[in-house]
C-alpha cells in the first residue's frame, strides 16, 4: 500500500459522522469472529494513577488489516463531583501496519461507547433469549444510551428501562433515546429497581458507581446480564448462583472485577467455575445458551477484536469524507 503522507486529527464530531450503530454492530461481529479464529493480536495493562484513577493502554490488530491501534482509556471516578468532568476519557492512535508509522490521532469517547454497545449487542444475540422483550440499563450516561440504541437494533424489545443514581439524567436518557429507537423507554428511580429487575430479560450495568445493584433472587428465569463496569455492580450471589458465568478474558477480569476478587479470596469462585471465555462460544468450542430458563451472566472489560475491526474503518471513512485536521508531522517530511 502507498506510504502515508499525512497525520490527521479527528475530533469526536468527526468520528460521529463516520458510522452508525447498525454498521458498528456488523463490524463488531466481524472482529469477534476474527478473535475467535485466532486472527487478532492485542494486549492491555492497567496503571494506577495515585488515588485518582487508572489508565488502561490497549492495542489490537486483525491479520491482514491495513492499520493497527493503540488506545488509552482513563477512568477517574471522582471527576464528576470534583471537577464536573466525565469519569472516563479516551484517545486512539492509528498506525499504518506495514511501516508502523502513525496515521491518525482520534478522540475516542464516543467510539468507545459505540464499540462497547455494539459488542454487547452481538453478545446478547448469542446469550440472551431470542424473544427477549424487556431490557434494563443501569447507567444513563453515554454508554447506557448507546447500549439502548444497540440492543434495540438486534432484540425484539417492546420496552426498556433505564435507572441512574441521578434521576434527571435517567429521565433525559429515556426521552432522548426513546424517541430514536421507536420503543417505550422508561426512567426508573434507583430505589424502585427491584420491580423492573424482576421483569427484565436483559440487564446491562454500565455504571461508574460502587454498589450492588441487584441480587440473584430478583432475576427472572432466562435473564441475561452483561456486567461491564469497573467497580462493584452486582451482589456476589449473582455470580455464585448463575447457571452460566461467561467472561471475555479471565486473565484480565479475574484481578480487576471486585466481586470476583472477593469470591476468589473466600474460595467460592475461580476459573473452574467459568463456563467459557467469550471467544470460545463464538468459535463453537463451548456452548452458549442451552435453555430458555438459564440465567447467564457475562462479565467483560473489553478485548481487542471489535476495536481492531471498527477503528480502522472509522479512519478510512473519515479520510474518504475529508474529515479531520491535518497536523504537521516530521515523520513524513522526507516522503516524496
Amino acid at each position: 500500500m502507498p506510504l502515508p503522507k499525512e497525520f490527521i486529527y479527528l475530533t469526536e464530531h468527526d468520528v460521529q459522522q463516520t458510522m452508525n450503530v447498525a454498521e458498528a454492530i456488523d463490524l463488531a461481529r466481524n472482529g469477534i469472529q476474527a478473535d475467535a479464529a485466532g486472527n487478532v493480536a492485542g494486549d492491555k495493562f492497567y496503571t494506577t494513577i495515585g488515588d485518582h484513577g487508572f489508565v488502561k493502554p490497549f492495542t489490537g490488530y486483525i491479520d491482514g488489516e491495513e492499520y493497527f491501534f493503540v488506545k488509552t482509556f482513563n477512568f477517574f471516578q471522582h471527576n464528576p463531583e470534583k471537577f464536573d468532568l466525565p469519569a472516563t476519557s479516551s484517545l486512539v492512535l492509528m498506525f499504518e501496519a506495514e511501516t508502523g508509522y502513525p496515521a491518525c490521532l482520534m478522540e475516542a469517547g464516543w467510539v468507545t461507547g459505540l464499540k462497547t454497545a455494539a459488542s454487547t449487542a452481538v453478545t446478547a444475540q448469542y446469550l440472551a433469549k431470542k424473544d427477549a422483550k424487556t431490557a434494563l440499563i443501569f447507567g444513563a450516561g453515554s454508554l447506557g444510551r448507546m447500549h439502548l440504541r444497540a440492543l434495540a437494533q438486534i432484540l425484539p424489545l417492546e420496552i426498556a428501562y433505564v435507572s441512574d443514581l441521578y434521576p434527571a439524567i435517567a429521565e433525559s436518557c429515556a426521552e432522548e433515546v426513546g424517541a430514536e429507537v421507536g420503543i417505550k423507554v422508561q426512567a426508573v428511580p434507583l430505589e424502585h429497581r427491584e420491580q423492573v429487575v424482576r421483569r427484565s430479560d436483559v440487564i446491562v450495568t454500565v455504571t461508574t458507581g460502587d454498589q450492588a445493584l441487584f441480587q440473584h433472587s430478583w432475576l427472572k428465569p432466562g435473564a441475561f446480564i452483561a456486567r461491564l463496569g469497573s467497580y462493584q455492580e452486582i451482589a456476589h450471589d449473582v455470580i455464585s448462583e448463575a447457571d452460566k458465568v461467561i467472561v471475555d478474558n479471565w486473565h484480565y477480569v479475574s484481578p480487576r472485577i471486585p466481586e470476583i476478587v472477593s469470591l476468589k479470596n473466600k474460595g467460592k469462585f475461580d476459573f473452574e467455575h467459568v463456563a467459557a471465555e467469550w471467544p470460545e462460544i463464538v468459535a463453537g468450542t463451548k456452548p452458549g445458551r442451552e435453555s430458555q430458563e438459564e440465567v447467564i451472566l457475562y462479565i467483560a472489560l473489553g478485548i481487542w477484536g471489535e476495536y481492531a475491526a471498527i477503528l480502522p474503518e472509522v479512519y478510512r471513512r473519515a479520510k474518504a469524507q475529508k474529515l479531520g485536521t491535518q497536523l504537521p508531522c516530521t515523520y513524513y517530511k522526507n516522503i516524496k
